[in-house]
């Protein structure tokens, strides 16, 4: 299987940090899953 990257826009990336970890974790593990597998189940 190859290899993905996900890369955040400037924009994208700040908006992150400015949610508490509690909202922002599960956000995260979602974007990184994406690099494993880009076209997951139901999307």
């Amino acid at each position: 299987m190859a290899n993905y990257t996900v890369e955040l826009s400037k924009k994208a990336q700040k908006q992150l940090d400015k949610l508490s970890d509690k909202i922002a974790e599960p956000i995260f593990e979602a974007i990184i899953e994406l690099e494993n597998n880009p076209r997951p189940a139901g999307y």
